[in-house]
């Protein structure tokens, strides 16, 4: 019986990888029938179950799978993320403590914490579980499970935006010496490698890692933005009249011009251009900052804090739930050029905050760069997978639209709310050359999709 269960169960992982995911279900739950004791079924089937999207059943397979190795890492973790999606917080909190404790040098096990406490509105702990996990995951080389991700990878646009923002720090007289000496060696790279465009992602050629590795894709600077004592957002917005017109739309949409006020704008602004939290290297040329590798801070959290405050009617009693910046070239306008913004797709969220930092007057074209909403939702039924990446399937989905698809151009300080389970994606963008020019946008979400 036993040698059976494994093999069924074995298959069905063969299948989960296949995308044949009904029948990789059918044959965990088999080989659970065949021997119960057999545990290793109940955590695939956790997991199949999670993949799925089936989350309160992923739940039991995986808490019997625990109760036989309560201190198997992975299916902590994983049991404790879907536990806060599903919004049972309490139990989630227990679970990734007991990560932190059996993996203390590990960022994931910090990071996971970190968006517990968030969702409960803890923004302290949920800052100081964040700080940790970039201390560790950016400070240096040692701790970081995946290196080859992380600092292995190099595209011709990362390393120009580096350049760039090394010589801005310098011009601000922030450690001149120490960056002279980066902009030096990564003008070097620029010089000697045979990039095959502006771009594409490949590994760093030996020869280069050992100029690279103690400062490459590391926290080599980073300053901090404070809580301010004042509300962030701008007084003098009409929040009723903003709300009724987010409701007024079939899906959910809005968009506010003068989000923040000048002091917060100014504070996060240098926050993104100073800090090098720029770790996420896109397939478009654009660069990502995360809230677990150094983007997170107190006024962001501040700014959703007080959106939900003064716009209860949009966001309910949703938590703020992930948040990250994106940073784009602005060489995407030239005619030959290969860069791009986003491409169509939905976020795993009930509300999308979409608003953007870099002033207007770097906007070369005031109808477009920013924000292309369409009139059609991810069906329900779809994975994360399929409405964040599947562009076949998106583009079918499409056709469904009613002619309604909304252009929101791009303007500084100007906000998009909108239902998350709308499709969306940026639009052309055309910017001034230069750093402090390139357009920034930071995306957050509240809730989850169901």
């Amino acid at each position: 019986g036993f040698t059976d269960s494994k093999v069924f169960s074995k298959y069905g992982i063969l299948l989960k990888n296949l995308g044949e995911l009904k029948e990789a279900e059918k044959f965990q739950k088999k080989a659970i029938e065949i021997d119960p004791k057999y545990m290793n079924a109940y955590l695939n089937l956790g997991i199949i179950m999670k993949y799925v999207g089936k989350l309160k059943e992923a739940v039991e397979p995986l808490r019997r799978f625990i109760e036989i190795n309560p201190n198997h890492v992975n299916s902590l973790n994983i049991l404790g993320n879907l536990l806060r999606d599903l919004g049972e917080l309490k139990e989630a909190e227990v679970l990734m403590k007991k990560v932190v404790k059996l993996k203390p040098l590990s960022g994931a096990a910090h990071s996971n914490l970190g968006f517990i406490f968030l969702s409960k509105g803890e923004n302290e702990l949920a800052l100081s579980c964040f700080y940790k996990s970039c201390h560790l995951l950016r400070f240096n080389r040692q701790n970081n499970p995946d290196p080859i991700l992380s600092f292995g990878l190099i595209s011709k646009s990362k390393i120009k935006h580096d350049i760039e923002q090394f010589e801005y720090l310098i011009s601000k007289g922030i450690e001149a010496k120490k960056f002279l000496k980066l902009v030096n060696i990564y003008n070097k790279l620029l010089l000697e490698i045979d990039w095959p465009s502006e771009n594409e992602i490949f590994s760093i050629d030996e020869n280069y890692q050992f100029l690279l590795k103690d400062n490459y894709n590391l926290l080599l600077h980073r300053i901090e933005t404070e809580r301010f004592d004042f509300s962030v957002l701008n007084d003098s917005l009409d929040y009723d009249e903003i709300t009724d017109d987010y409701l007024e739309h079939d899906f959910g949409l809005t968009y506010i011009d003068e989000l923040l006020n000048p002091i917060a704008l100014e504070s996060l602004r240098r926050f993104l251009l100073c800090s090098t939290i720029w770790f996420g290297i896109k397939n478009g040329g654009y660069l990502g900052a995360y809230l677990t590798q150094g983007f997170a801070n107190p006024l962001l959290l501040q700014i959703a804090e007080e959106l939900r405050i003064k716009f209860p009617k949009i966001f309910k009693n949703y938590s703020l739930n992930q948040a990250w910046a994106f940073k784009y070239d602005s060489e995407a306008k030239n005619e030959n050029s290969n860069l791009s913004g986003i491409n169509v797709h939905a976020d795993f969220a009930a509300v999308n905050v979409n608003f953007w930092i870099t002033p207007s007057y770097a906007n070369l074209d005031l109808n477009s760069g920013g924000l292309i909403v369409y009139d059609v939702e991810a069906p329900k039924d779809w994975d994360f997978n399929t409405y964040n990446r599947d562009q076949k399937k998106i583009q079918q989905e499409l056709k469904k639209s009613k002619g309604k698809t909304i252009v929101i151009p791009y303007r500084g300080n100007r906000a998009v709310i909108f239902n998350s389970n709308l499709f969306h994606e940026t639009d052309n963008y055309f910017f001034k050359d230069g750093y402090e020019n390139r357009r920034i946008n930071i995306t957050m979400l509240f809730g989850s999709r169901n």
